[in-house]
């Protein structure tokens, strides 16, 4: 369905991961308040959100550019993040968060390459 070989599912995914991007960039510098369980809570949310980034990326760009485009292209995205949060009194500079979000976008690229191989080595 989604591959190299059908450019407007490509197209369609690249739409998606601009406006979760969009998404990302407007709530990363809102104001939510802090409470105790926020921590754990704030770790979860950057790996949910890099990963839906990575896979929506890495997806809908060929597979030679997950790696060496989709990852560094997103993990300067999450640093850029941190470094506009340093400038809010309502959030820090944070690099756990630049963890979290490097494991997000790990977990999404490392699937997609998985399953990737097992349709090659399957033959599908």
């Amino acid at each position: 369905m989604f591959t190299r070989s059908n450019p407007s599912a490509n197209g369609l995914l690249r739409v998606v991961f601009l406006v979760l991007l969009l998404l990302v960039s407007i709530g990363s510098v809102m104001d939510f308040g802090s409470t105790p369980a926020a921590a754990l809570n704030d770790k979860l949310q950057h790996i949910l959100a890099f990963a839906a980034l990575g896979g929506l990326g890495g997806a809908g760009w060929p597979l030679r550019h997950r790696w060496a485009f989709v990852l560094p292209l997103l993990l300067g995205y999450g640093l850029l993040i941190e470094c506009v949060q340093w400038f809010l009194p309502w959030r820090e500079f944070s690099m756990l968060d630049l963890a979290a979000d490097l494991v997000g976008l790990l977990l999404a690229l490392g699937a997609l390459e998985w399953r990737v191989r097992g349709r090659a080595e399957s033959g599908a």
